[in-house]
């Protein structure tokens, strides 16, 4: 069974604002990219990997990711595509021939564990698409103009991480249609789901959130300061 990674963290941060792009900042001694790396290239399920960047940061990419510990002899650099669903497709071009499984997860996201990596990877083996997520616990309203035109029903509703696993056939294929169709989404699931294949849920993990504003950063330094 041969497993492969994905890591986008091609992106800028434009909702987190300032002059560092977001996976650039630090948590402790390490940057956020170098965290959730090495969290991937330490697994020994997951055979190979890419990570995706955009082609003015290849340079401190190539400086930062170097010092990780195996980095360079299970994973690969390339440059990213203008959306995030171009940069995976990029990704899925380079990563070995005979791929089984294909695991996609967001650069930030540091604080996801070992342990939900290799059940979505063994779950996916399973049912060909799995993705993380937790339930949403508060009440959810349905608003326009700062009025409330319904509430819905939350027992039904899940908050959508990241990893997402799928058999490689699988995504492949809702890439190539998606990029026919010219047909955009904002995860791997939705182009599957598109595409006409199930996919399954198993329930991620609350810390294992994606760093988008200032506070999520310093949710993360806490806990992950906290727990090492």
């Amino acid at each position: 069974m041969l497993v492969s990674a994905i890591i986008p963290v091609a992106g800028h941060g434009k909702r987190f604002g300032g002059h560092i792009p977001k996976q650039f900042l630090k948590i402790g001694n390490q940057t956020i990219a170098e965290i959730t790396l090495q969290k991937f290239v330490s697994i020994a399920e997951i055979n190979s990997g890419v990570v995706v960047v955009s082609e003015t940061d290849k340079p401190i990419s190539e400086n930062l990711f170097r010092n990780i510990e195996g980095f360079e002899k299970k994973f690969k650099i390339v440059i990213g595509g203008i959306e995030r669903q171009d940069s995976v497709y990029n990704g899925l071009k380079v990563i070995p021939p005979g791929t089984d499984i294909v695991v996609v997860h967001d650069g930030v996201r540091p604080l996801v564990s070992s342990h939900l990596i290799i059940n979505s990877i063994q779950s996916a083996i399973k049912t060909g698409a799995c993705i993380a997520a937790i339930p949403v616990k508060d009440t959810i309203k349905r608003v326009t103009d700062s009025k409330v035109l319904e509430t819905i029903p939350r027992k039904d509703l899940w908050q959508i991480q990241t990893p997402q696993s799928f058999r490689y056939d699988i995504l492949i294929e809702a890439h190539e249609k998606a990029r026919k169709a010219n047909y955009y989404s904002t995860d791997e699931s939705a182009l599957v789901e598109w595409s006409g294949h199930p996919v399954t849920v198993i329930e991620g993990e609350f810390q294992n959130i994606k760093i988008t504003t200032s506070a999520d950063l310093e949710f993360c330094q806490h806990y992950y300061l906290k727990s090492i």
